[in-house]
């Protein structure tokens, strides 16, 4: 997808959708944090896979303005 298209996309959302999505996704963040704890030291590709995708999502809800803090044992990645 181009950035257009998600540029587009975004646009079309209303302020109350934004935050309803970043509610969902922050819930689910904080569900899923004991999770990625766990696999924190695991190595393989899998836990590797959900660590990378997690912390993501943790930067995206940052940049809406949602401070959620990484689980134990994982790091956000520093840009």
């Amino acid at each position: 997808m181009t950035l257009l298209a998600h540029e587009e996309r975004a646009a079309a959302l209303t302020e109350r959708e934004i935050d309803a999505l970043a509610a969902a996704a922050a819930w689910y963040a904080r569900y899923h944090a004991p999770t990625i704890a766990q696999e924190a030291n695991d190595l393989g590709a899998a836990a590797v896979g959900h660590r990378e995708r997690y912390l993501e999502l943790i930067v995206a809800l940052r940049k809406l303005g949602v401070q959620i803090l990484p689980p134990d044992g994982v790091s956000l990645p520093s840009y």
